[in-house]
């Protein structure tokens, strides 16, 4: 890479596993945009090391999902996949440290990350906003969905994504259709530091013909390249976090490089980065002065 600006050269430490997992798992039938978080008090709790397929973890998700806050047609189209997903995962849950704000803006503008993945000469793969809450993402192997946020607060995220898979991989094309559920929390760590724990439930349906023994021989692969995903996404934000607090005039140089995203969003984005600066220096501050005394 010829750029040998540190912002880059720091994203790219973190940024190359996460553009390879994010890749295989499109192959699986969706785009992972974000992270998802776990609720507060869980963030004092050990760190869940495997994932789980348990037909009661896939009713806890299915439980979270506010439905009475959706429209008809949104309640339809993701129920008809909960009800009968090819393929459930509860991803290892994960804490990570990460600016709140930058961590919502990376959920909430994903052609972001993408974009950064493609100055940084890792991806050719793509992220293109079609409306406020929907983006056409495609892999560049094969791999092209349609996203829609269809419901999203901090805590609670939920994506609809459809798509299809044409390529090398399987001889013939698989369409199919995905829901994320994403859950956040936020706590105060060390220091004062932001400690985000995060979540995700995916529910994935494939419907082509065959579709049991193709579930079975795709869910074990789907679900590593899932997890490893999940995970290199979660370092991923918390490394850019860190390098905002770092070196707040390399994210104005990179925010100005986004040329593949609009420019409102480009703007955005160098004002979060700018704040997560300025909020690591007060907390620096607050943490140099010394105790009241009573």
């Amino acid at each position: 890479m010829g750029d040998r600006d540190p912002v880059l050269s720091s994203c790219l430490a973190a940024g190359t596993d996460t553009y390879c997992a994010r890749r295989s798992f499109l192959v699986g039938g969706l785009t992972a945009l974000a992270a998802a978080a776990w609720p507060e008090a869980a963030l004092r709790a050990a760190e869940m090391t495997e994932a789980d397929t348990s037909a009661a973890a896939r009713l806890d998700a299915t439980r979270l999902l506010p439905l009475n806050e959706l429209t008809a047609e949104t309640r339809r189209k993701i129920m008809a996949v909960v009800e009968g997903p090819t393929i459930f995962r509860r991803m290892p849950k994960k804490s990570i440290d990460c600016d709140p704000e930058m961590y919502l803006f990376l959920i909430r503008n994903p052609e972001v990350v993408v974009n950064i993945w493609q100055v940084m000469g890792v991806a050719n793969m793509t992220a293109d906003r079609l409306g406020p809450f929907a983006w056409k993402g495609k892999d560049g192997t094969g791999t092209e969905c349609d996203v829609e946020l269809v419901y999203g607060t901090d805590e609670l995220h939920v994506l609809y994504s459809d798509g299809f898979y044409e390529g090398p991989l399987l001889r013939s094309k698989i369409t199919g259709r995905a829901v994320i559920v994403l859950r956040s929390g936020f706590a105060s760590g060390e220091n004062g530091r932001p400690n985000i724990g995060n979540r995700l439930d995916l529910f994935l349906q494939l419907d082509n013909a065959g579709i049991d023994l193709v579930a079975r021989t795709l869910s074990p692969w789907v679900g590593k390249v899932a997890d490893s995903n999940f995970n290199e996404s979660c370092k991923f934000a918390s490394k850019l976090s860190q390098t905002a607090e770092q070196n707040a005039a390399g994210m104005q140089r990179l925010a100005a490089k986004l040329t593949s995203c609009e420019q409102p969003i480009r703007d955005e984005f160098a004002r979060v980065s700018a704040g997560v600066e300025q909020r690591a220096a007060l907390r620096n501050v607050a943490g140099a002065q010394p105790p009241r005394r009573g």
